[in-house]
């Protein structure tokens, strides 16, 4: 910025703009200036997203493997959108999310089984997924309290009331629409006395538009007021950063149990699943 500084001074005092047209003169000299002072406006850091193969190494599944269930998922048909790779508790199943859906694939991307596993039995059928969540949730909610208690908080947006009473942690997804009605409630919530703490978590996976957005809350110098932007739909410029927790926060509700959003953690470490009413949390928070 100097150099050009002292190319407009050098040129002046040689008499290059001494003479001729004025208005000339002028222009090219307020030309000079501000291209000298282009070079100290920083532009906004381009959001940098991780590949699905990136994402599965991360969570433990071998690139090679990760890279050929995607390759042949996305082979098979151009309009499916794969996400979320991860292990399942069948050995050589995986899990993917499709278009947002879960589905089961086997390790060498061969087979694709779309909705839920259920156990065969005579004379009934139990549905793994949703038994294995109810022993879970009541084992794993202290542990869960725990893993959330242990967040920093500085990494999360945080709303808080004049007089807090309790704390509720939400896992949220900046193009949910639930996630939209849930925030319509904060007034009521920080009314009740219920700091709401929100955690990052794109349903479609950290490499998304979503986390785009997610990414430029958490690194703006104020995520509040941006959040509160684009949950009511503005067209926010986006613009990413260094360092920012959205891919730590996705693979923690990963591990806490978190399927969807928005997904409300209390303090005792039980999962609420979807938008509730301030009502409804008064009365388990016991506020």
């Amino acid at each position: 910025m100097n150099a050009k500084r002292d190319l407009g001074s050098n040129m002046i005092q040689k008499g290059v703009f001494f003479g001729g047209d004025s208005r000339l003169n002028i222009f090219v000299l307020t030309l000079l200036i501000m291209l000298a002072g282009a070079s100290s406006v920083a532009l906004a850091q381009p959001v940098k997203l991780p590949s699905s193969v990136e994402v599965a190494d991360r969570m433990g599944i071998p690139k090679d493997i990760a890279g050929n269930i995607i390759n042949r998922l996305r082979e098979s048909r151009s309009d499916i959108e794969v996400a979320n790779l991860r292990r399942s508790p069948l050995p050589g199943i995986y899990k993917v999310d499709l278009n947002g859906q879960l589905a089961f694939v086997s390790e060498d991307g061969g087979f694709l089984i779309s909705g839920e596993m259920y156990q065969v039995n005579p004379g009934y059928l139990v549905n793994l997924q949703e038994e294995e969540r109810r022993e879970q949730e009541t084992a794993f909610a202290p542990q869960r309290a725990k893993m959330l208690a242990a967040v920093d908080k500085k990494d999360l947006v945080v709303y808080s009331p004049d007089e807090v009473k309790g704390h509720i942690y939400v896992f949220t997804d900046i193009d949910c629409g639930f996630c939209r009605r849930l925030h319509s409630q904060l007034d009521e919530m920080l009314d009740e006395g219920i700091e709401v703490r929100y955690l990052a978590f794109p349903r479609a996976g950290v490499n998304s538009r979503s986390a785009e957005k997610l990414i430029t809350t958490w690194c703006s110098k104020n995520p509040q007021s941006l959040m509160n932007r684009f949950k009511r739909g503005e067209n926010v410029p986006l613009a990413g950063c260094d360092r920012h927790p959205i891919f730590d926060q996705y693979m923690l509700g990963q591990d806490i149990g978190v399927t969807g959003t928005p997904a409300i953690v209390l303090e005792s470490g039980q999962l609420i699943p979807g938008a509730v009413s301030p009502e409804r949390l008064v009365r388990e928070m016991g506020i």
